[in-house]
């Protein structure tokens, strides 16, 4: 691939990925507040993980950028949406309830964004039950959602050795100018439902272990982030990523999907996993495998790179 290593250095220094750095500083505020007796798992996964009675119960919340929500406010309010649940499903629970943050200038974005969030609650059947309105302030938007699971895709199960399956919808398009994929909105409601239920199936099925969705971090970015749960390294072909025709990669690869997933599974449930995807029309392919090293490496053709040393820097939690 022409320029593969500078492509690979300038992913690395994009602005999602120091975002995800950033989260690292107030996250030490926490460290010893995580639990008092009934967490499964530190800070670090799509949700927090609360085991109650034979279930367990899914806790996560999600904002999106104040300048989307500012130029984009249904589609901003859509995507609060969205993304919380799109958490839940990864980590094989179903979401029961939602409650929202909103802050607006005046009336008529707070109700674009409210109906943004309404037509998500409609698509996805999740009820939004509350939440807090800040009127006359600057443009914000964030949702807080509980979900639940009989078995949980639990990020820190990844084992070096698992392969690593992407999923990724490329039945959609980009949405405007933005690194942002539309897999969603034309969707049914009972489409789009069935496409995130292959989620939870597999978890209860064990074809599954470990799970993240694809965030602004990107499809690289999230792979870094699994293996770091699990303390592990990967190694990921490029090339084996499903991609859209027409699309460069270096946009692709920092495209917000809308539905994605990467997922770590044993080598022997590589197919079954990928045909649990296909049915529902979502391209899933095994681009690599978990391993026992430091760091997260890329191949393409010929070439390889480093693309993240865990010696060096974490992305999110502390594995050293």
């Amino acid at each position: 691939m022409e320029g593969f290593h500078s492509l690979m250095k300038r992913l690395k220094r994009s602005q999602a990925l120091e975002r995800k750095k950033a989260i690292s500083a107030p996250l030490q505020a926490f460290e010893h507040v995580w639990n008092f007796g009934h967490t499964e798992a530190p800070i670090g996964d799509d949700a927090a993980i609360m085991k109650v009675g034979e279930d367990y119960l899914l806790f996560s919340c999600d904002g999106i950028i104040p300048a989307l929500v500012k130029q984009e406010p249904y589609w901003a309010g859509f995507c609060a949406v969205l993304v919380s649940a799109s958490d839940i499903y990864a980590m094989g629970g179903k979401p029961l309830a939602l409650v929202n943050m909103l802050s607006a200038p005046d009336e008529q974005l707070s109700s674009l964004i409210a109906e943004g969030m309404a037509e998500g609650c409609r698509k996805l059947a999740v009820p939004m039950v509350g939440g807090h309105f800040f009127p006359y302030e600057t443009e914000g938007v964030a949702t807080a959602i509980i979900g639940r699971a009989d078995k949980v895709l639990d990020a820190t199960k990844g084992q070096a050795g698992h392969s690593l399956i992407v999923a990724l919808d490329l039945v959609g398009k980009p949405y405007k100018d933005y690194l942002q994929w539309n897999s969603t909105s034309f969707l049914s409601a009972e489409e789009l439902q069935r496409k995130f239920n292959v989620l939870p199936a597999l978890a209860s099925s064990g074809l599954a272990h470990a799970a993240r969705d694809i965030s602004n971090a990107g499809v690289l970015g999230t792979i870094v982030m699994l293996a770091e749960n699990g303390r592990c390294g990967a190694e990921v072909n490029l090339g084996k990523i499903p991609k859209p025709p027409g699309i460069e990669w270096e946009r692709w690869l920092q495209m917000y999907p809308g539905y994605g997933f990467v997922l770590a599974v044993d080598p022997s449930k590589e197919s079954e996993v990928i045909r649990a995807f296909e049915w529902e029309g979502i391209q899933a392919n095994v681009v690599g495998k978990l391993t026992n090293e430091a760091y997260v490496i890329v191949t393409a053709d010929e070439e390889s790179s480093v693309f993240w040393d865990f010696r060096e820097n974490n992305l999110v939690v502390e594995t050293k």
